[in-house]
């Protein structure tokens, strides 16, 4: 379900694309640094609410945070969420066959929505992204924690 029509994102209310787009570093990085300390799972990105907000641009910065979460612990967060059982079942098979080397598997969460997004064979991978950021680490701080 998508949220009302927005400014932010100029694209009929939905922010995502261009939320992703601006974000793709930091997204490529946690996904990456996660898979290489817990294997296959998928990026959690809890977004700041007032993203859907009619008067936010794509020039203002939105808070969000990120983690990894490894596969065994998929559906328990997910079950959580009050996500259906049938949407739960059907993410374990992307994320038993994704690539993490050129593949991420985004879980966006605007409360109350919860939308799932395969990022698939991305233009910067996974290892560019953590490349980038390592290299430019002080402007991502403090926003990520090594």
């Amino acid at each position: 379900m998508r949220p009302s029509n927005s400014v932010w994102q100029g694209n009929f209310g939905y922010w995502q694309n261009s939320f992703i787009h601006n974000n793709i570093l930091v997204i490529g990085y946690t996904a990456w640094k996660g898979f290489q300390s817990f294997g296959r799972g998928v990026v959690l990105c809890a977004v700041d609410t007032q993203v859907t907000h009619p008067t936010i641009t794509s020039l203002d910065t939105v808070p969000f945070t990120l983690q990894f979460l490894p596969c065994d612990l998929i559906g328990f967060y997910l079950r959580s969420q009050s996500i259906s059982s049938s949407t739960i079942s059907s993410i374990f098979p992307a994320v038993a066959t994704y690539n993490p080397d050129r593949d991420i598997i985004l879980v966006l969460k605007a409360e109350p929505q919860i939308e799932v997004n395969f990022l698939h064979q991305l233009k910067i991978t996974p290892p560019d992204c953590y490349e980038q950021v390592c290299k430019r680490w002080s402007e991502f701080q403090p926003s990520l924690m090594p």
